[in-house]
């Protein structure tokens, strides 16, 4: 059925001057139009031609002027019925025919024949220009009829309906609006819009539904109304005439137009984006060592759809009420490319012995082998990245402690151990080396790791404890935050030295110190100067630091895999008015020795 939809337009932009609930005020020009008609005849043969325009007036239909000067038949509608209805008779001789009748050579029948069927044509033309006359006055009879229909009806016309399905033919204004804002909406508002999505990684459709109630607050039922009480009322003659016609034989839909709830639609396309899409799945990579090789995954595509376009689309949808079915528009969403270089990276390492977790100190954690590979062969392997999977042959370099091999063994000897002395009545001091000397108790240190002073211990603020004590700063002794927290720093050093640990970073105080031999305190200070040294050993070491009677000793526990004996001395000369000092260290291996420059400090002479 063809769909006709009200245009929304005001009489006045049609075209009438003005508009009322009965009549508009029809113009001249509307009045020729209705009056006028073209009549048509058959002819003989079958086909049809133009005859007379019929004027309409008020006592009906009749012929033009033209029309009647070349066909004058004084007869009437009334007089043409009965005679279509009486079979016509035969037509009568003349008398002065009825000798040559008699003459058999001149066969009298035929002359009676042609005056007959010349005489039956003309009756039968003048049947035909009654049954004329009679076809345009009920055309002009329904003509007329059907204008006062249109031009007086008080009803929306027939076919009007709205939502397709509700009729609201032969209702008021009112009651359309009423019947729209009540039984209208909700059966609306109990539907169901469709949408469907398609996961194209796996080449199927989702379906996910938006109930019309869920999303939208009210119908405006009289906008409705008023559209559907329009149609048919608004252009000239012909243009009402026609939009009536259409309507009762083709139907005619009036929008409707909804409220949305504020945030409604769009939680709803986030619920339906949390289901039907998904990230794509980046390249990863593993190295294989029983087969020794490296596996390269490239990855998955995601899946996506413009979620603003959906919310927007929706809305619309919704305040018109249209619930057709929708599509939601997927797209792929690639995944990136796998980067030669950053997998050589990752994969590429030296081997690393069996280590301690720190957490708590006890449970081994596996040995890791080394593995070496190009970034050329990597990336000669994988090329345009068409396969899912790509394996490239690897180097490894086993570990040479495995958990085996450390379990045993964890934390079983001290390497080394160092004790300086305090001052226990000096609290605020005391205070500052216990707080920083218990933060550095406990530290390990797996092969390969470095120690950092301040970051374990921490910037030293009275929030945290310390308190101020005497400090060395500008050349002179002073009163500052955190004093005497260098003496653990120098404790610890003076025990890495003696466990023949790589030292990374250490500096002399301005003064030589006390409580340590010449050159052999570590300085510190927040966020300027640190101690720093590394496990070089094969296995993990860990610090055990003990604070109390005026003695501070350090232990550094881990595992001994050689005879080692480790010697220190210094040697000192003053110039002008610093004490210069360079210690050595001797570092003895089953019996062979070995001397070493260890450093060189410079101290400020009182």
């Amino acid at each position: 059925m063809k769909e006709n939809k009200q245009s929304g337009a005001t009489p006045e932009q049609n075209g009438v001057e003005e508009s009322t609930k009965g009549f508009p005020v029809v113009t001249e020009q509307d009045e020729a139009d209705a009056a006028s008609f073209e009549m048509k005849k058959r002819n003989p043969d079958g086909s049809w031609v133009a005859a007379a325009p019929v004027h309409v007036t008020d006592g009906g239909a009749e012929p033009a002027a033209e029309e009647q000067s070349s066909a004058q038949e004084p007869e009437t509608a009334a007089e043409a019925e009965p005679a279509e209805a009486v079979p016509e008779e035969p037509v009568k001789e003349p008398e002065s025919a009825a000798p040559e009748a008699a003459e058999p050579e001149e066969e009298p029948e035929d002359e009676p024949e042609e005056e007959v069927s010349k005489e039956g044509t003309q009756r039968k033309k003048s049947k035909g220009k009654r049954i004329a006359a009679v076809v345009a006055g009920a055309a002009a009879v329904v003509v007329i009829g059907f204008s006062a229909y249109v031009y007086s009806y008080g009803g929306i016309f027939p076919g009007v309906r709205v939502a397709d399905s509700y009729k609201l033919s032969g209702m008021t204004q009112e009651e359309a609006q009423s019947y729209i804002a009540g039984e209208v909406q909700n059966g609306i508002f109990d539907k169901e819009i469709k949408l469907t999505g398609k996961d194209l990684g796996t080449d199927s459709e989702k379906e996910y539904t938006i109930k019309v109630s869920d999303v939208a607050e009210a119908v405006d039922g009289a906008t409705s109304a008023q559209q559907a009480y329009l149609i048919g009322r608004e252009g000239n003659y012909f243009q009402r005439v026609g939009t009536v016609l259409n309507s009762m034989f083709s139907g005619w839909d009036v929008s409707l137009n909804a409220t949305v709830k504020d945030g409604t639609i769009a939680a709803k396309v986030d619920e339906i984006a949390a289901d039907l899409t998904y990230d794509p799945v980046q390249p990863s990579w593993q190295v294989d060592k029983e087969k020794a090789e490296l596996q390269v995954d490239t990855g998955k595509q995601g899946l996506g759809f413009d979620k603003e376009k959906a919310v927007s689309d929706l809305t619309a949808k919704v305040q018109a009420v249209d619930l057709e079915d929708y599509t939601i528009e997927t797209y792929a969403v690639d995944q990136e490319k796998p980067d030669a270089k950053a997998i050589a990276e990752d994969v590429n390492c030296d081997p690393q012995n069996a280590t301690v977790d720190k957490s708590d100190g006890k449970t081994v954690l596996e040995a890791v082998d080394g593995v070496k590979v190009e970034e050329s062969a990597i990336s000669s392997a994988i090329g345009d990245a068409t396969e899912q999977t790509y394996t490239i042959p690897v180097e490894l370099t086993e570990a040479k402690i495995k958990k085996a091999d450390l379990e045993p063994v964890l934390f079983r000897d001290t390497l080394a151990s160092a004790t300086t002395y305090y001052n226990g009545g000096q609290a605020s001091r005391t205070t500052n080396l216990r707080l920083a000397a218990n933060a550095c108790d406990g530290t390990i240190l797996n092969p390969g790791e470095e120690f950092s002073y301040n970051d374990i211990v921490g910037e030293r603020t009275a929030a945290r404890g310390y308190r101020s004590a005497i400090i060395f700063q500008d050349g002179q002794e002073v009163e500052g935050l955190g004093g005497g927290v260098c003496q653990p720093s120098s404790t610890i050093y003076m025990a890495t030295l003696r466990a023949d640990l790589e030292v990374t970073e250490r500096y002399n105080h301005q003064f030589q110190v006390t409580y340590t031999p010449v050159s052999q305190d570590a300085a510190v200070a927040w966020g300027s100067t640190d101690f720093k040294f590394v496990n070089d050993t094969d296995y993990p070491i860990k610090l055990d630091i003990s604070v109390g009677g005026g003695t501070l000793t350090v232990r550094i526990i881990g595992t001994k895999t050689v005879d080692k004996e480790v010697s220190l001395y210094a040697k000192t000369y003053a110039s002008g008015s610093y004490k210069h000092a360079t210690l050595y260290k001797t570092v003895t291996v089953n019996g062979e020795s070995t001397t070493n420059k260890e450093n060189s400090s410079s101290y400020l002479l009182k």
